[in-house]
């Protein structure tokens, strides 16, 4: 190109088309959430004096870690939700998949499950807690029944949607039960029981909190129970901040490199 000469129309609107690329994509609306967010937090804190400040709170969550009780109580709580999670992860496969491959099954099964997803965290929290008191056993107990119902359903829909044809070659040419689970009704079901699992995350985390708020048996709900008690609402708030954090990195972090791992082979076959 010639010196003092204007770059092609072509080139101008390459860098125009990147500008907006860039602007539209998800980690620039991600950016605007975060920062809109913020500023609709700020008004509130304007508006309402009960509403602590962004600085107020995290002025809290300082102090929270200066007396050590941050790592101990999600400890507990981590402990709670994991085992809680795992059992909820395990069951709901293996009732998933027997009520996929099943209509007898699935016709027995079917009330309890759809029982299970009307029954909201707080009456599980409510219940285990009075059913096994305070420690341990009411929050993985709570974790486990507001959890596991996610899990049943969408496998249970994943492996109803497995070719026929290919189940019945496979009963045909007698593979065994369990070799057909393994090696066709499990990999096609990747994705469903993915999508399970982040859903029992996600209710099990509401689950296990109530259970700790309740139940006053240590842990973050514990802990975000007594500021509100305290009436220190910027205490509380810094607890809820914490409660979101766990969420976003688990689904950045966990979820999202899982859910690649499971579609790989439908990334691979488009």
């Amino acid at each position: 190109m010639i010196v003092g000469e204007h770059p092609p129309a072509a080139e101008k609107e390459s860098s125009a088309t990147r500008w907006w690329r860039t602007l539209t994509s998800g980690v620039a609306a991600r950016v605007t959430f975060y920062v809109t967010a913020m500023l609709f937090w700020l008004l509130l804190a304007a508006l309402f004096d009960r509403v602590p400040t962004p600085v107020e709170v995290v002025a809290s969550l300082v102090e929270e870690f200066s007396r050590g009780e941050v790592f101990g109580n999600f400890a507990d709580t981590m402990y709670r939700f994991g085992a809680g999670v795992a059992l909820a992860t395990v069951v709901g496969i293996v009732v998933g998949v027997l009520m996929g491959l099943s209509q007898l099954s699935r016709a027995f099964l079917e009330s309890p499950v759809m029982v299970g997803l009307s029954i909201p965290a707080m009456i599980w929290a409510f219940l285990t807690v009075m059913w096994f008191g305070f420690g341990h056993l009411s929050p993985i107990a709570t974790t486990f029944l507001t959890a596991v119902p996610f899990v049943i359903i969408n496998v249970a829909q994943g492996v109803q949607g497995v070719s026929r044809d290919l189940r019945d070659m496979s009963s045909s040419y007698g593979v065994p039960l369990g070799r057909r689970v393994r090696d066709l009704v499990l990999p096609a079901v990747a994705g469903y029981v993915m999508a399970g699992v982040q859903f029992a995350v996600i209710m099990g985390w509401n689950g296990v909190l109530l259970a700790e708020w309740f139940g006053g048996s240590g842990g973050a709900g514990y802990r975000a129970r007594y500021w509100y008690d305290a009436n220190q609402f910027a205490g509380f708030a810094a607890w809820v901040v914490l409660f979101v954090g766990v969420i976003i990195v688990l689904d950045r972090l966990v979820f999202d490199r899982a859910a690649r791992r499971a579609f790989r082979w439908r990334d691979a076959t488009s």
